[in-house]
Formats: C-alpha cells, structure tokens, sequence
C-alpha cells in the first residue's frame, strides 16, 4: 500500500471481482528492464479483466536514471522506484518481481549490458521466478532485435527467451529443484509497439486484444487505469493521460505453442486443471449466486464449504495460493478490519516496544477471535472471544527484540554490490521487498473453519494536513551519525569544520565518536565522547579539519561510534514522498571528499533549482556566496549583482519561470555582462530556441561508457582558464560521460567545445556548447555533472569552476587561428572497459 495503512475490506464492486477471481486459475508474468517500461493497461486488463494471477518481472530498480523529484540517485533512487512499482501494482492489480541486475545507466547494445550483469547470474534469477512463478503466459516488453532502443530492454527480451526454455529443462540450475520444480509456460509473447508493421495489410498480428475495454464493475476502462497506475512512476515525470475508447494492442508469437486468437487458448483456466478441485468450483458458485453486495456477509457460509474443501487437497502451488485470496475474501464479506500497532516507529535490537492489536467486524457474522501470536515469545492471547458487532477486540503485548535481529534495511542493499549485480541471499531472489520487521498472527474461526492472518506491525499518527498516516515499524542501530554534508570540498588546503550528528534512535548509549580520515589530514578532536538518553536524543560535534600534507584528491571520510567493544557505523537517510512509504536508509556513515586546487572568478552566484541536484552546494564549498532563485527573483528580482546564473538540471523542464524570462530577463543579463550556464535538460520541443541565444537543438545524443575519449582544445577559454584544463580530468568519471547533448546549433555563434562518442559510434561534440551573447557567456552543458559532483570528480570539479567564472574580458587575448583538437590520453580506437 502506498501509505502502508492495515489491508482494508475490499468495496462491493472490488468484492465482486475477487469472487469471481477465486474461480480463475491462471497466471501471466510481464518482464522489461526497468521500473516504468511495463504496459500497465496490459497488466490491469490481465489482473481486472481476465482476472488471472499478473506480475511484472523488472530486471533492475531503476538505479540509474534520473530523478524528477529530488536529489536523490543511485541506490537511494532505486528504492524510490521499488516503491513506485508497488504503488503501481497496488492500482492496477499485479504483483512486482525482480531481478539482481543494477541499472548502471543507458546501455546501447545488449551485449554490453549482458556482460556487465553477467549473463547466467541474471538468467538465473528469471528462471528462479518462472518456476516459483509458474506462468501460463510469458509477454515481452521489448523484442530482441534491438527496436527498443536502450541496450537493458533489447537484453531483457534476450534473457526472457532463454529463460522460457531452461525454467522446463531439468538440467538447468538444478540447485532450484531443492525448493521448486521445472515450469514451462504455454506460450511467450511480445506486446508488438504501438507503430510496428505487425499491424500492416498482409502482416496480421496472432493475438489483438483492444485494452481500452470497459470493465463495468469498475466504471473505469483498463487504459483509465493505466493512467492511474503510470503515474504512479513520479520520479521519472510519468504522469500519464487515462485514455478512454477503443486501443488495440498486437500480440505476436514467439515461443511455444502458438496460441489461437487468445493468449490463454489451451490453457485449463478453472479448478479442473486441481485434482479434486470441483468441489471448491462449487462451493465458490453458489457464493457468487448468494452475493449481494449490500450484503456481502451473506455469502460467507459458502465460502466456508469451498474452505474447507480446499483443506482436503493437496500437491498443487494453486491451492496455497486461492486459500489466501479465500481468506481475504471472507475477512472483507465480514468487514473485518485488522491492526497491529507499534507504540514508536522504530526500536533497536535487544530493546522491547510494545503492540496493539485490535480486530473489528463491521458485518454481523458469526466469527471467534481465537488467538493471537505475538512475535518473539511475547505471549500467545488463547482466550476465544466472539467478536461483537462494530466493537472492537483489542491486546497489547510488550515485545522483546532479539539482539542480534538484522536492522531493517532493504535487503538488497545490505551487502557491497558485485560488478553488475547486487550480492543478496540467494533465498531473496525476485522478492520485491523484505517481510516486515515484525508480524502478528491472529486467528479466526467462522463455524468450523480456522481463518490464520499474519498482520504486519505498524506505526501510525495523525498528519495535521493529511489525516492519519501510516509507515512500518522498522528495527533501526542503537546509534547512527550523519555529515551535515553528502560531500565534503577542501579547495587548495583550506581548512573547515565538519558537522555530525549522533542520534540514539531509541535506548541510551554512550560511547566515543572518531572521525577517520586519510593520514594527510589534520583533525583536531578526532575522538570525541558521547552519552546519548536515547528516544530521539542527539548530540552535535565538530571535527575541524584540513590537509596537512597533500591528500589524495578524492576519498572517504567515515565515522565511528565505540561503544564497550562495539563499532557502530550507520548513517540515515529518510525519504519522505507523498505518494510512497516513508523509507528509513542506514548506509555507512561516509562521505567522500574532494582535495584540490580550485581557482574561481566572481563572488556571487545565482542558482535555479530544477529537479534536484547537489550543483548548488558544490559551489558554495567551492567558496561562491550562492542564493537559490526563486520564480519571483527572475522575475522581478535584481540579477546585475551575480556573475553567473547556473539552471540545475532539468531547471528548464520544471521551472515554467524560465521559459517566461528568457528573452526579458536571461537575455539581458548576459548581454550586459553576465554568465549563463544551463545543465542539461530532457528534450523538448523549441526548448533551446525558447532560452533566447539562438537557434540550437537539445536532443538525446549522449555518451555511457564513462572513460570514453574526450579531445578538446585546450586553449580554449573555458579550459584554459582560470584552471587548465587536462586530459586526466576526465579520468575518474562515473555512469556516463553526459546525456542529451545539444544535437545541432547555428556554428556561426555557438562553439563546441568537447567531443568525445561512444565505441563505434561519430563524435558527439554538443555536450558544452558555448555563445558570447553581448558582453557575456551563454553556455549549454550535457555532461553529467549531478553524478560526477556528488561523486567528488576532481577534473569535474576544475571543469565545472571554469564554466562558472567565464567572463568576455578574459577573450581578448585568446589565439583566433583554428583550434587543434587535442585527444585525451586513452586511444580512440579501444573499447573502453565499464567499470
């Protein structure tokens, strides 16, 4: 759920469509690359129209693209999309797998990214899926000729063929067969796009299925919501239209039996494919005919024959499956509605909160309270109660934690990652999420038949905006630190106080804190002691620090809290969005540093903030006095005193401000002295001819391999000064060299500055591009500077200085003749390695 609140009754109509789903035993797994390259109108016509088990198998959480709306990325980033995904599957029915596989960023070619991932690891992990799975129908994404584009999609599809024909094949993975057992699906398909030729005259597609149909119970048609549930993607700017009317999608054949006219054709989709499964069909029709869903309860006596039906058959995964959805079924006839309710949002390992549970029924139903397990040996409540009408029947128990239980942490996220792919148990593989933290098992009986709920615990308060509010209960370290800063930058051998603050999430601890650095600085207090009463307390420290000596260039700092023989070492990062659970991070507690001369010109800058990015802070520990622009300062706000205004990226995407500004405003500034210099930006429309300078074009050039060549020239006056710039700056970069490069401009005002490309692939020489614009610059920048800064990049921290202290005075003494373009120190005719 997206606020993690108790799982509520279903309403009538939802209701209705559950019951009848008891009566469907069949299943269709979607796999893609990516958390947002799934057809969610596919997934809720499968899920709420034909009312077969759906899940979408991503192979990556997406942590490496962007972010729309922070300045988080990275892992941070792919545990926002995990958490879109399910917010996703919530609206349009489905359930959510995944792979191992990182997203390390835009990969062009398949055989690229099957050699990062490693191949067989991430073939694997699918064939784990599938036979755990156990699909019916498999439906690509992506084929895998390469139309879809982005290197992670063309291999998904790639993978996705493989592993349909080894999840059947007994000597494949054999170590699986332990807990599963060879699945073969029907048929895979793929969901041909939307401008494919299948469509054409004398091309008919296999399959047409029009998934702009109308589910009446719903009032809703499954491309409406689709558009719900895509846009539920928010991180990445998804927000989708619900589309009404007819949208037919094409289906074409890949492996397997070929199916006619129907992705399910040949496939047993009732109980008859359950050995003994007629008398559960039964039972479940006459609930069906006693529903009524003013009355839902009226048809739990039938519901109570199909379970104990079920109870009766064994060897078939179905029967787990449907006696689960059984039960919720009963539980939302009877409006029973079921908690359990930590009093604090997190404890520590070895120290105790307390829970409450409660369970009410809303329809008069005759149901007995049984029991209720609390976890650890906290007690087991085994007096029956029959549960009055709307009254609720509350317990409370004080649970000891163990003290070496695991802190809550996602679970991919508790090992350093291997090349390619993350390192988890191996028990883990395609789950979406951890279980919770803590759990409760309650038990009913309704006449004879026993109803087992295991209800996770949660912790909930009231919002004053936003009303109640729920998130997990989670198992946080007894103490974590955290840098007031995500980075540190030591210009020259300026020294500076580093922050941190030591928090006891919950008992009291005391102990000492020490800052480790590299031996070249100079700490003073490097130990500190700390007593902390716990509950929240904090303690605040500062660590002056400087090089003594010179340092390496780049590096970690890291804090360490002792405390009798323990080292602790967790920070926090809490990510707070409306639309997903709140998420509590303890990554190590680091942060990298930069050590370098810088040289800089000017004082004062102006940043407009886009989608988020740490431009604005790089600056500021670079030495500038900068000030956030808001919509009223470009507008009406005096901008002579900046030397340079720097749009953060995406700025021009997000900020409708600035296209309004441009030419009265941006235009001006620059004319009369001033610098611009705008990161990059997705591709739009005019949007570079919208900024005032002129006719360019950003388009979605852009360069992945990291370490790939850049030539330059480096008389030019944005490398030559105030920092000369050289071949080993670009050495060190992360992910990618840049993204949505400027793709054409008029050569007679704009220059290029850099060019570099991809193996194989021409020069692509818009990344910076600059214009004198009156008596200043306008400079347009695709390099991926909000990774390499965050990153600590030296080179990207001397390149990024210069863009900000261009200024025309310095041109006037800058050689005219030709530019000779001078390679950086790798050769070009080489592959260069990824990581």
């Amino acid at each position: 759920d997206p606020d993690w609140r108790p799982r509520e009754p279903l309403d009538g109509a939802t209701l209705a469509l559950a019951l009848r789903r008891l009566r469907v035993l069949g299943s269709a797994l979607y796999v893609g690359a990516h958390p947002d390259d799934e057809n969610t109108a596919m997934l809720a016509y499968l899920a709420q129209g034909r009312l077969v088990r759906t899940a979408y198998l991503s192979l990556t959480r997406g942590d490496g693209g962007q972010n729309l709306i922070g300045d988080q990325i990275g892992e941070a980033l792919g545990v926002i999309r995990t958490q879109e995904l399910l917010a996703a599957r919530h609206v349009d029915g489905a359930e959510q797998y995944f792979s191992r596989a990182l997203d390390f960023g835009f990969s062009k070619n398949p055989e690229e990214t099957l050699e990062f991932w490693g191949r067989d690891s991430i073939l694997s992990d699918m064939v784990w899926v599938i036979r755990a799975y156990r699909p019916d129908v498999m439906v690509l994404r992506f084929p895998t000729d390469g139309r879809g584009g982005h290197g992670h999609h063309t291999a998904s599809a790639i993978l996705a063929e493989a592993a349909f024909e080894a999840a059947g094949d007994s000597t494949r993975f054999p170590g699986q067969l332990r807990f599963v057992r060879p699945w073969r699906p029907r048929r895979l398909l793929w969901n041909v796009f939307g401008d494919d030729t299948t469509k054409a005259p004398g091309h008919p597609p296999e399959i047409v299925i029009d998934l702009g149909a109308y589910q009446p119970l719903l009032g809703r048609s499954f491309t409406e919501i689709a558009g719900e549930s895509r846009s539920m993607h928010k991180s990445q700017g998804f927000g989708a239209p619900e589309r009404r009317g007819s949208i037919p999608n094409y289906f074409e054949q890949r492996l397997g039996e070929p199916g006619r006219g129907d992705l399910f054709d040949g496939v047993p989709l009732g109980w008859s494919r359950v050995p003994g499964g007629a008398a559960v069909d039964r039972a479940l029709a006459d609930a069906e005919r006693a529903f009524d869903p003013s009355r839902p309860q009226l048809a739990i006596p039938a519901l109570l024959r199909a379970h104990a039906a079920l109870a009766g058959l064994s060897g078939d995964p179905w029967i787990a499956i449907k006696r689960g959805e059984l039960e919720n079924v009963i539980r939302s006839c009877a409006g029973l509605w079921i908690e359990a309710m930590a009093a604090k949002p997190e404890a520590a390992p070895g120290s105790e909160v307390r829970v409450a549970t409660a369970a009410i029924q809303r329809n008069a139903t005759p149901l007995v309270l049984e029991t209720i397990e609390f976890p650890f040996g906290a007690g087991v409540h085994d007096a029956p109660r029959t549960l009055g009408l709307n009254v609720a029947a509350t317990d409370t128990a004080a649970v000891r934690l163990p003290a070496d239980l695991p802190i809550s942490q996602p679970y991919w996220l508790r090992q350093p990652r291997g090349k390619g792919r993350f390192t988890v148990d191996p028990s883990r593989v395609g789950h979406a999420l951890d279980p919770a933290a803590l759990s409760v098992r309650m038990v009913f009986r309704a006449g004879t038949e026993r109803l087992r709920f295991d209800v996770p615990v949660a912790y909930r308060w009231t919002d004053p905006v936003r009303g109640d509010r729920y998130r997990p209960f989670i198992v946080a370290p007894p103490v974590t630190m955290s840098f007031d800063q995500k980075f540190f930058v030591f210009p020259g051998n300026a020294r500076r106080v580093v922050h941190l603050v030591v928090e006891s999430p919950d008992v009291p601890i005391s102990g000492t804190v020490h800052l480790e650095t590299p031996p070249e600085f100079n700490v003073q207090n490097s130990t500190q002691r700390v007593e902390l009463a716990g509950n929240g307390a904090q303690a605040h420290l500062e660590f002056p620090i400087g090089p003594e000596r010179t340092p390496p260039p780049s590096g970690v700092l890291r804090a360490v809290f002792t405390a009798a023989d323990r080292r602790y070492e967790s920070s926090r990062v809490v990510i707070d969005h409306p639309h997903i659970p709140i998420q509590d991070l303890f990554p190590p507690a680091e942060a990298r540093y930069v050590a370098i001369p810088i040289e800089r010109r000017g004082q004062k800058i102006g940043y407009v903030m886009g989608s988020g990015d740490e431009g604005a802070n790089a600056l500021r520990q670079m030495g500038w006095d900068v000030t956030l622009l808001s919509d009223a300062d470009l507008e009406w706000g005096d901008l002579s005193p900046f030397h340079t205004i720097v749009t953060g990226v995406r700025a021009w995407n997000t900020r409708d401000v600035l296209k309004r500004v441009s030419a009265s405003r941006l235009a001006p500034y620059v004319f009369m002295g001033g610098t611009l210099v705008v990161q990059y930006n997705t591709a739009e429309p005019g949007l570079g001819e919208h900024m005032g300078f002129g006719r360019f074009t950003i388009g979605r050039d852009r360069v992945t391999v990291e370490e790939a060549p850049v030539r330059f020239d480096p008389r030019d006056i944005l490398l030559a000064t105030p920092n000369p710039i050289r071949s080993s700056d670009f050495d060190g970069w992360v992910q990618e060299r840049g993204l949505y490069f400027a793709n054409a401009w008029d050569s007679t005002y704009f220059k290029s500055v850099l060019s570099n490309n991809d193996p194989g692939e021409p020069p692509r020489d818009g990344g910076l591009i600059y214009k004198l614009h009156g008596e200043g610059f306008m400079i347009y920048t695709g390099y991926a500077f909000f990774r390499q800064l965050p990153a600590c990049v030296p080179g990207a921290y001397r390149l990024f200085a210069n863009l900000v202290s261009a200024e025309k005075l310095k041109m006037r003494n800058q050689d005219a003749r030709e530019a000779r373009m001078v390679p950086s120190a790798r050769p070009t005719g080489k592959t260069a390695p990824r990581r």
